[in-house]
């Protein structure tokens, strides 16, 4: 059987799915950024929810930030 013109093959299909979703996990964190209003105050809130035992600062390094400029 043939595909109909223009219509989106499932790999294809399945990129824009993966494309969309990683589109709003970036609006998420962006909304959470302008929340928080800096990097060191969004790391300390994520730190803080993980309950994991982070530290605001490990994760700026981890994302290879300037420390010298955030409020850690």
């Amino acid at each position: 059987m043939r595909a109909l013109r223009d219509q989106p093959t499932p790999e294809a299909d399945n990129r824009l799915r993966v494309r969309t979703a990683e589109e709003e996990r970036e609006l998420a964190l962006l909304a959470q950024f302008m929340r928080h209003g800096s990097v060191a105050s969004l790391a300390k809130a994520i730190a803080a929810s993980s309950g994991r035992g982070m530290r605001a600062g490990d994760l700026i390094a981890a994302a290879g930030l300037d420390p010298s400029g955030a409020d850690s």
